[in-house]
């Protein structure tokens, strides 16, 4: 019984506390205090835009002075927002969100009220252009101005979707599946500035398109520009420009290097009449190397294309032109020769260090002995490329007289092999001392690349590796002598 007592006590004590220290709001059932209005970009004149709970209205009733704390109200993407129902009162009402300044107004709200708050956005954005081309492709022109002096680097780009009113916490990265899309460029520091890029869509789609930035010390918010709407439609392949660049060119191929949307191209058929005469048509996978072989040495070839859809919708065909170098050109000019940036030095690491290999042991005799054993030999096309003599590298008329050569180690692709025009034998070995060891081909390597060598007829595979004669059968490759050790 002392217990239950002792307990009731501090019971009535604690409800005492409370009570003396809280006054009763005798406003419980009188709500008919309202306000709407808009935030209103004070260099502008406009509305601001922001995400869904991308910026808050606060309220603080002044009745209850330093201990109230402000009621927090969600604004709507369009910058707008509205409450029918809140007791009369004096408020203090600001807005907070990606804002470098923001008014406060305080006065008293009785009933509906209309007021608008005026704020100062740390980024101005506007799209200024979108433009639909193929009928799946919008070309938007977006524009940034940063208001916040305080922000020295910025996240700027856009946020699209089939969602209305796309945000940041609703967007995913562009290469995933999702309803959202965003493509963002960091650490910008320019103050203003334009962009244009071009963002692939689905066809017959309705998408929502927003420029958005944020600065360095905005916290999570983002300022975006009003949404622009566009309706895609059936994809116009027909009108997708054939944009080719060469990349590794010898004396009589090249690969070819495509700009155009992979997610509407699945295959390109490429036509033309090789140094024999004979009419050869050959189709990629859009998102595989396609290539040209067996063109006359330093000349010019007129290049059939034609891009099909997945749906087998053709583009019609375009022709394009390939140049082929002469047999003393440089079959990859080092980097001291002007070698473009856009193409590579070899399209496969083993295939590289198995021509230096090769390559400095045909030429060691001649131009330094100790080449022909070196242990590094497999490394010297790098060293001759970066700091030793260039003019160490392999020639065109290099490549064209081997009639035996040998791949060693993680052979990932034979595009290489291309120019071995007079290629008689060609033999494939696991890694081994110098490089790779114990390492060898790729099961799966695109084996038809070699019906381009057309004095090619034996293939000889060493222990280990991972390639029989079913491979080549089901490559097309009957034609081969398979020696399998």
């Amino acid at each position: 019984m002392k217990y239950i007592y002792n307990s009731f006590k501090i019971l009535s004590l604690l409800l005492l506390i409370v009570i003396s220290g809280c006054e009763l709001d005798e406003r419980l059932d009188d709500l008919t205090g309202g306000y709407e209005g808009y935030l209103i970009d004070k260099i502008t004149g406009d509305s601001v835009t922001t995400e869904y709970y991308g910026a808050k209205i606060m309220l603080l009733d002044l009745k209850y002075g330093n201990v109230a704390q402000p009621l927090v109200y969600n604004i709507l993407p369009t910058g707008e927002y509205r409450n029918s129902k809140i007791y009369p009162s004096t408020y203090k009402i600001w807005a907070e969100g990606p804002f470098y300044q923001q008014d406060t107004i305080q006065g008293d709200i009785n009933s509906m009220k209309e007021m608008n708050l005026t704020v100062t956005p740390n980024f101005n954005l506007d799209i200024e252009k979108v433009e639909l081309k193929y009928g799946i492709a919008a070309e938007v022109t977006y524009s940034y101005v940063l208001n916040n002096p305080r922000s020295t680097t910025a996240d700027i780009g856009i946020v699209y979707g089939t969602d209305i009113y796309p945000g940041f916490r609703t967007a995913m990265n562009e290469t995933e599946s999702a309803r959202t899309y965003k493509r963002i460029k960091s650490g910008i520091t320019e103050k203003s500035g334009k962009f244009t890029e071009v963002y692939y869509l689905n066809p017959n789609s309705t998408y929502y398109i927003r420029a958005l930035a944020k600065g360095n010390n905005s916290g999570d918010y983002w300022n975006y520009s009003k949404q622009y709407v566009l309706n895609t439609t059936d994809v116009d392949i027909s009108s997708i420009p054939i944009e080719m660049k060469q990349g590794v060119t010898s004396a009589t191929s090249a690969v070819l290097q495509w700009s155009f949307p992979g997610s509407i191209v699945e295959n390109i058929k490429v036509t033309y009449t090789d140094r024999d005469g004979v009419a050869v048509e050959s189709i990629f996978s859009s998102n595989a190397k396609s290539y040209v072989a067996n063109l006359e040495h330093n000349s010019t070839t007129t290049i059939g294309v034609e891009l099909l859809t997945k749906g087998g919708v053709s583009s019609g065909v375009k022709n394009i032109s390939v140049t082929t170098n002469g047999l003393s050109d440089y079959y990859v000019l080092a980097a001291q020769l002007g070698r473009p940036e856009n193409i590579p030095l070899f399209n496969d690491r083993a295939f590289k260090m198995s021509l230096s290999k090769s390559h400095a042991e045909i030429k060691g005799p001649s131009i330094d002995p100790g080449w022909v054993e070196s242990p590094f030999r497999g490394e010297f096309i790098d060293w001759w490329n970066i700091w030793a003599a260039p003019t160490n590298m392999p020639k065109n008329e290099d490549i064209e007289n081997y009639k035996t050569f040998t791949l060693y180690g993680e052979v990932q692709n034979l595009l290489d092999l291309l120019p071995f025009v007079n290629l008689e034998k060609l033999i494939i070995l696991q890694g081994g001392d110098l490089f790779d060891k114990g390492l060898t081909i790729n099961p799966n390597v695109d084996l038809t690349i070699l019906k381009s060598l057309k004095k090619l007829n034996t293939v000889e595979i060493g222990p280990g590796v991972p390639l029989n004669t079913t491979h080549f059968s089901n490559a097309g490759l009957d034609n081969l002598t398979i020696i399998k050790n």
